[in-house]
C-alpha cells in the first residue's frame, strides 16, 4: 500500500508538470503562428487577426480615423482569448499547475522520510523535480512571451499603419471628393432651375455623370473601403 502511494504521487507530480508546460509550449504555438500569418495579412485565414483588421476598419469609419494605432493593438492582443482565457492567465497558471507539481513532490519526500525511507528510494522525486523546473524554465525562455508579443505588435502596427489606414484615409478622400463634385452638380441645377423659372423657360438638366460612369465611381469607393 505505501509503494502505491509513492507512485501515485510521483505520477500525479509529473502530470501537473507536463500540464504546465504544455501550457506554456501552447501561449508560444499560438503566439508563432499569429506572427507568420502577418505576413499574409491581407488574405489571411487567421480568425483573431481578421477580427482584428475587420474591428480596425470599424473603429476607423466609425470616427473618422484612429488616433493611437500602438494602442487599439495593444488593447485588442490583451482582449485575446484562447477558450475563454486570456493569455496572460494561460501563463500564470502554467507557473501556479507547476509549482504545484514541485509541491507534490515535495510532499512525497517528506512522506517517505517520515516512512523511515532511504535516500535511494526518494531519489526519484528529487530528480523529477529538478528536471520538471529545468523542463519548465527551458521552455519559458524558448517561448520568451514577452518577445513574441513584441513582433506581433509591430507586424500588426504596421499593417494596419501603411496598409488599412491608408487606404481607409484615400478612400475618404475619394467620397468627399465626389460628393463635393455632387454638390457642385446639383448647385448648378438648382441655378440654371431658378433662371429658367424667372425666364418662364424649361431647362434640360445634364448629369456631370453617365449613369455608367457612377456606378465605376460607386465601385471604386467600395474598393477603397474595403
Amino acid at each position: 500500500m505505501e509503494h502505491i502511494s509513492q507512485s501515485l504521487i510521483m505520477a500525479v507530480s509529473i502530470i501537473l508538470m507536463a500540464i504546465g508546460v504544455l501550457y506554456q509550449i501552447f501561449i508560444g504555438v499560438a503566439y508563432q503562428r499569429m506572427i507568420q500569418a502577418t505576413d499574409t495579412m491581407a488574405g489571411t485565414d487567421n480568425k483573431l487577426l481578421k477580427q482584428c483588421k475587420e474591428r480596425f476598419v470599424q473603429c476607423y469609419k466609425l470616427n473618422g480615423g484612429v488616433s493611437n494605432i500602438p494602442i487599439f493593438v495593444d488593447k485588442y492582443i490583451n482582449r485575446i482569448r484562447f477558450m475563454g482565457m486570456s493569455v496572460n492567465f494561460i501563463k500564470h497558471l502554467s507557473g501556479q499547475i507547476m509549482m504545484a507539481g514541485v509541491f507534490i513532490t515535495g510532499f512525497g519526500v517528506c512522506k517517505g522520510i517520515i516512512e523511515g525511507r532511504r535516500f535511494v528510494d526518494l531519489l526519484p522525486f528529487y530528480i523529477v523535480s529538478l528536471f520538471g523546473i529545468y523542463l519548465f524554465l527551458s521552455i519559458t525562455s524558448i517561448v520568451d512571451m514577452p518577445g513574441r508579443r513584441q513582433i506581433l505588435k509591430t507586424n500588426l502596427t504596421d499593417f494596419l499603419e501603411n496598409h488599412i489606414a491608408e487606404r481607409l484615409e484615400h478612400g475618404i478622400g475619394e467620397k468627399e471628393k465626389l460628393q463635393w463634385e455632387l454638390e457642385q452638380e446639383k448647385d448648378t441645377i438648382r441655378k440654371q432651375r431658378t433662371a429658367a423659372n424667372t425666364l418662364h423657360e424649361p431647362v434640360q438638366e445634364e448629369s456631370a455623370f453617365t449613369e455608367k460612369e457612377a456606378k465605376e465611381l460607386e465601385e471604386l469607393l467600395k474598393s477603397f473601403m474595403l
